[in-house]
């Protein structure tokens, strides 16, 4: 083992000793040696491997970024620091929110470290999930909903990055497991979410997904059966939608349905409306 990567871990184990996975039993030092377990199989050098024992040092220990720096040098603090929330007082939406926009300046290694860290967050609830069923989104700040525009808005964020790491492939590949049942299944999932919300819903065939996507579609179906919704609400995705080149009319419940649904899997207008058009002539 390199002696670099052998001291993170050696520092990483005191540091996150005692602690657990968020609602689990689980040691806390499966997520930092899996995420360096991820980078290592992506060739990363030894210093972003070093980087992935102690990503989380910093927010989750009393580490002082300083201590990174003397004893791992100047590249690991670095690394850290570009996957170290800051201002952790804010809200959840904030921190999401500037994580997600910090993402286009980051360098190549401080991606795969970020990839690799929110790989292993989607891989382990898939398998939380498979154990525990639908109650493990009830360990996180916000319900499923929320984290499934967190995790499509990273992979967004992480595309023109793409060719830099073999991480992103799997990230897409998971994320599509966890939210949809498959992978590569997202577009087509996502079109029959929009066909099931224009036309009708047919339970049967929803209680046959994974539970997650089912949720999704239960929850839509909710949304859409609302009596009244407040145009001014759905408003400004009307007019996103006119922009983009749609024009036919559609009631206001089905448009605050396909606005939950956009921000749900991070969709722009334009590719919002080739779905719904692949929904009509399907």
């Amino acid at each position: 083992m390199n002696p670099l990567v052998e001291e993170a871990l050696r520092f990483s184990s005191i540091r996150h000793g005692g602690q657990f996975r968020k609602g689990s039993t689980i040691p806390f030092l499966s997520h930092p040696f899996s995420v360096a377990m991820l980078l290592e199989s992506d060739h990363q050098a030894p210093v972003v491997v070093a980087a992935g024992l102690l990503h989380d040092v910093i927010e989750d220990t009393k580490t002082d970024p300083q201590e990174i720096l003397s004893k791992f040098g100047s590249d690991v603090h670095r690394l850290v620091l570009a996957v170290s929330e800051k201002n952790r007082d804010e809200s959840w939406e904030q921190r999401k929110r500037m994580t997600l926009q910090q993402v286009k300046s980051l360098q190549f290694d401080e991606v795969a470290l970020l990839v690799a860290d929110k790989l292993h967050n989607l891989r382990s609830i898939r398998y939380d999930l498979e154990m525990e069923g639908m109650k493990v989104w009830q360990r996180f700040k916000r319900p499923l909903r929320d984290q499934s525009w967190y995790y499509h808005e990273l992979l967004s964020a992480f595309e023109p990055f793409r060719s830099s790491t073999d991480l992103i492939g799997l990230y897409e590949q998971e994320l599509h497991l966890l939210f949809y049942g498959e992978k590569n299944s997202k577009d087509r999932k996502v079109a029959r979410l929009f066909e099931s919300m224009l036309t009708h819903f047919i339970e049967d065939e929803w209680l046959q997904e994974s539970a997650p996507l089912c949720q999704t579609a239960y929850e839509l179906r909710e949304i859409v059966a609302r009596e009244t919704i407040d145009d001014e609400e759905i408003a400004c995705f009307r007019k996103r939608l006119h922009e983009a080149g749609w024009t036919t009319p559609l009631p206001p419940e089905k448009l605050a349905g396909m606005q939950e649904l956009a921000y749900r899997t991070a969709l722009e207008p334009q590719q919002i409306l080739a779905l719904m058009r692949r929904s009509i002539v399907n």
